[in-house]
């Protein structure tokens, strides 16, 4: 799977940009909709929240991408947690209408996920040995489990595969894949399982669609960056930057107001 040249024609903040639109609309639809966007109520709501999937591999990547290329890995990773931080009340607000974590499938928010991403990348490329590298990196995936971070265990090793094998785009799609896998099958199966146990075939049948649909998203997401990407960071970086860092608690807390002006909660 060799990437074409001719078609790294987008450059950073585009790809970006491009991310940020099914995110903002897939969120809307997802938390605003409830059940009214599954994929048995609504197709087409079903597929405008999950499109926000897209999303996903496109920031990875970006993580690797800026660790890579940033002058000051401490002032990186401190921008991601303070962000995290703050992200966490709207991320609350939006799922709950309160601060309380109870009843939420993850507890905090992605940004999390990005930050011990780049922390697990610093640790592999610290001067550790091998196995203490192994372990701490373990530790880190297993505080993303415990702590119910969005993407639990997968999103560290899809940075970390997104890094050390962008010279072997055919691995790196396997594994990418593998981990995609294995992400929507920790959220669908227990559903999906206690479906046919109870032998409810069609909420069976749901599920395993509805997860090669996700998947479809995800693919779509990697392609986006993987093939189109040109190197080029964007013609206003220093805008785009924190642009990208406010716009995802902004759109968060913009749901939240939606949802409690039409009395969701």
């Amino acid at each position: 799977m060799q990437t074409n040249q001719k078609y790294k024609i987008i450059d950073r903040d585009m790809i970006k940009f491009i991310a940020i639109i099914p995110m903002s609309i897939g969120h809307f639809v997802d938390f605003y909709c409830g059940v009214s966007a599954s994929l048995r109520n609504s197709l087409i709501l079903f597929l405008l929240a999950q499109a926000s999937l897209i999303a996903s591999p496109i920031f990875f990547y970006f993580i690797a991408e800026g660790f890579r290329h940033t002058h000051s890995v401490k002032k990186y990773a401190s921008r991601l947690f303070i962000f995290a931080v703050i992200t966490q009340i709207p991320y609350c607000l939006m799922c709950n209408g309160t601060l309380v974590l109870s009843g939420m499938y993850t507890y905090l928010n992605v940004f999390f996920t990005l930050f011990l991403g780049l922390i697990s990348l610093v640790v592999c490329e610290s001067n550790l040995n091998l196995w203490a590298k192994i372990a701490l990196v373990v530790i880190l995936d297993a505080v993303t489990y415990l702590l119910k971070i969005q993407w639990l265990i997968f999103g560290i090793p899809i940075i970390l595969i997104l890094y050390y094998f962008k010279d072997r785009p055919t691995l790196r799609f396997s594994l990418f894949t593998l981990c995609s896998v294995g992400s929507l099958l920790i959220t669908t199966l227990p559903a999906a399982s206690l479906y046919y146990s109870k032998g409810l075939t069609e909420y069976f049948n749901l599920c395993i669609v509805g997860s090669v649909i996700d998947l479809c998203f995800l693919i779509a997401g990697y392609f986006i960056v993987t093939l189109f990407y040109n190197g080029e960071k964007g013609k206003n970086p220093a805008f785009t930057k924190w642009f990208f860092y406010i716009f995802y608690p902004a759109h968060l807390f913009l749901i939240y107001i939606v949802k409690t002006v039409a009395g969701k909660y």
